[in-house]
């Protein structure tokens, strides 16, 4: 791309990882991962070319184009250009034009690579799996049942998501370049820490960031289920925070979910854009076990809607008759408020995303 012609348009940097993995660098500090594919349909993009016209080239259909313009926020006629390291001078170059000085680059907490840490971390995580099967096994199962102190564990839960996130800012690096920035996660108070320099790590290194938040969770586990073995009175409290608890932390690791299971799979077998990848193969009715992912995912999902909509439909017979009070009273807990919250967040982003492609899509029919 001519550099005199980027001056007017939002530039994009590239870098080569391998063979069929590629960063590229937003122009907000934005660090994506892509492969060849989203690569040449950056190329042809940044060259002018018809989203149509790319479509066909490239094997991709026009709504995942206009998807991934939407991800690195532009649109179906926002120009841009497109500048790659590898082929690119040296003034226009970022920090490092290659994975390997990248990596040297990157600024890690020293005691990550050593031993004695792993092994403080495998004896921390053998004691937290100890304690928590201990309370378990040994604890009467009572939850607390009044509206304050079900907040109080909402508040607790809250907490421990913080330090899941934690857990990935620990293992992430630091370094001049790194942007991490906190976010709100839908309509609810939980906030995630976000590394835009880890995509050039190696890949164990990625996959240790991954599944810091879940070591957290463990340790959490841990010091909880001691707590209600140590002073019995909190057994109640300690049941009810860790039946939540564990339930998150295995969504959070379940890769069939948009979570840390995900960028797993994604780190573990090399295959950036793991999702839309499915998906293409899916709709394309190719046999893989990227199109297999992909309608396993979707009927996960499918059921998720089932049981939000079997919890809806339970709690509403049985306010059904009920007075203005009660109804009110029962809203006001942490589960029925906060699950409320989330469909309706959920349903505002479905029809946002329809909106948006209905607009886009016309938008290209006009153009043709």
């Amino acid at each position: 791309m001519n550099n005199l012609l980027a001056i007017d348009r939002p530039t994009f940097q590239i870098g080569k990882m391998n063979a069929d993995r590629f960063w590229l660098q937003c122009p907000d500090g934005r660090m994506l991962q892509i492969d060849a594919d989203t690569k040449e349909t950056l190329e042809r993009l940044a060259n002018d070319e018809a989203i149509s016209a790319v479509s066909d080239i490239v094997g991709v259909e026009e709504e995942d184009i206009l998807a991934l313009l939407d991800r690195i926020g532009l649109d179906e006629r926002s120009p841009f250009a497109l500048i790659d390291n590898n082929t690119a001078k040296k003034e226009v170059l970022p920090a490092q034009a290659t994975l390997q000085n990248s990596e040297q680059d990157l600024i890690l907490h020293p005691w990550l690579g050593q031993r004695w840490f792993a092994i403080a971390i495998g004896l921390v995580l053998a004691s937290s799996i100890l304690a928590a099967a201990l309370f378990l096994v040994t604890t009467p199962f009572v939850f607390i049942i009044g509206l304050k102190e079900q907040w109080i564990v909402a508040g607790l839960l809250t907490v421990s998501v913080l330090l899941h996130e934690v857990g990935h800012l620990f293992t992430m690096p630091r370094n001049q370049h790194l942007l991490i920035s906190a976010q709100w996660s839908g309509p609810i108070p939980l906030l995630n820490i976000i590394c835009n320099e880890a995509w050039k790590l190696s890949k164990w290194q990625r996959m240790r960031i991954n599944l810091a938040g879940f070591v957290a969770d463990v340790i959490v586990c841990g010091l909880a289920a001691l707590i209600g073995l140590v002073v019995g009175s909190t057994a109640p409290w300690v049941w009810t925070f860790l039946f939540v608890h564990m339930i998150r932390m295995v969504f959070a690791l379940w890769p069939l979910l948009p979570g840390d299971g995900y960028w797993v799979l994604v780190d573990l077998f090399d295959q950036p854009n793991l999702w839309a990848k499915a998906t293409t193969q899916l709709k394309q009715r190719e046999i893989s076990w990227l199109s297999v992912y992909a309608l396993g995912r979707y009927a996960f999902l499918g059921l998720i809607w089932f049981l939000y909509a079997y919890i809806i439909y339970f709690w509403g017979s049985n306010l059904i008759g009920r007075s203005f009070d009660e109804i009110s009273q029962f809203i006001l807990y942490p589960a029925p408020l906060l699950i409320s919250l989330n469909m309706i967040y959920i349903f505002y982003s479905f029809l946002r995303l329809v909106f948006y492609r209905k607009v886009t899509m016309g938008h290209l029919k006009e153009n043709e």
